[in-house]
């Protein structure tokens, strides 16, 4: 919702050279987002050890997975740099406090429903 949001903001206050690299900054962050929220879900109802596992070791994965991707764009490409770079950061970090909240919730609701 928020970056549907963001988007008027950006296509006004943005250059449209930057355009590509603001939204290739959101892009790889949303799916990765996508991809945790599945291996959280999946985690949610195992015991601690294994739900702890996938959701940082996740994270790690994921996050590794936006520094080739971003490494390989920087290599291949004429990007702006550090448009691409604070753009990912920003979105990045967005994903994971959402993630974060939605982890939190999920653990309440399991200890919740446990007693």
């Amino acid at each position: 919702m928020v970056w549907i949001l963001l988007l008027p903001l950006l296509h006004f206050l943005a250059q449209s050279v930057l355009m590509r690299e603001v939204l290739i900054g959101c892009f790889l962050p949303v799916v990765c987002f996508i991809l945790g929220f599945y291996a959280v879900s999946w985690a949610v109802h195992r015991p601690l050890r294994p739900f702890m596992i996938a959701v940082f070791g996740g994270m790690l994965v994921r996050l590794l997975l936006i520094g080739t991707i971003f490494i390989l764009l920087v290599k291949l490409t004429q990007f702006h740099v550090s448009s691409l770079l604070f753009s990912l950061i920003g979105f990045y970090t967005l994903c994971l406090v959402v993630e974060l909240y939605f982890v939190n919730n999920r653990i309440r609701y399991r200890e919740e429903v446990q007693e």
